[in-house]
Parts: structure tokens; sequence; C-alpha cells
């Protein structure tokens, strides 16, 4: 099953107005805004292990990926 991100992300694909209020853009944007936290955690952990290749910064990696899991990541069947 698809995750909750590709999930808005398809119905937004179908219908992408401006100007429609709520619906998948509305979705997303809440879902991003209140993701924004961790997405900057991911990034800052992604940067510093880019940089420096460490054991220690690939566990940062790892936590921030796991904490954006249930937004991004695959559900399972209901």
């Amino acid at each position: 099953m698809s995750s909750l991100y590709e999930d808005l992300s398809e119905k937004l694909k179908k219908d992408p107005r401006l100007t429609k209020r709520g619906g998948a853009r509305y979705d997303l944007g809440l879902l991003l805004f209140n993701a924004r936290d961790s997405l900057h955690e991911l990034w800052e952990a992604a940067d510093r292990y880019v940089r420096s290749g460490d054991a220690e910064d690939l566990g940062d990696l790892h936590d921030a990926v796991e904490k954006l899991r249930p937004l991004f990541g695959k559900r399972s069947a209901p």
C-alpha cells in the first residue's frame, strides 16, 4: 500500500486546481507543515553524514528517517 504522502500527491495530480478549498492540496500542505521539524532534522542529519561519512552521523540519519516513516513509508492494508 502506498504512503500517505503518495496518496495525497496522486489526488493532487488528479485535481491540481489552486482555487479549490480544502482537498489534497490543503491536506498535503498541512502534512508537510506539521512535519517541518522532522524534515529539517532529516536534512541536517543527511548533510552531516554526507560531509563526514561517520557511523555516528549515520545513526542520526537513521533516527530522522524513522521519525518520518509514518508519513512517507508504505502503509499496511487496513
